[in-house]
């Protein structure tokens, strides 16, 4: 399977979001939708997609200043 663990760094280090993740979306008004391999779904505000490893399967989101 390739679902992929969702990462929040930062200024307190790194905090996982969600595991099993099989979709994201990025939208126009910078909010991130996720959704795990169940259906559980979150909406995140104030990040942005700083990388992702494809490998590790690891999504990496860093915290911008409102």
């Amino acid at each position: 399977m390739c679902q992929s663990r969702v990462i929040l760094l930062n200024g307190n280090g790194a905090e996982v979001i969600m595991t099993d993740v099989v979709l994201m979306d990025v939208k126009d008004d910078g909010r991130i939708e996720i959704m795990d391999i169940m259906g559980n779904r979150k909406t995140l505000h104030g990040c942005k997609v700083e990388s992702i490893d494809f490998v590790s399967h690891r999504i990496f989101l860093r915290e911008v200043s409102q």
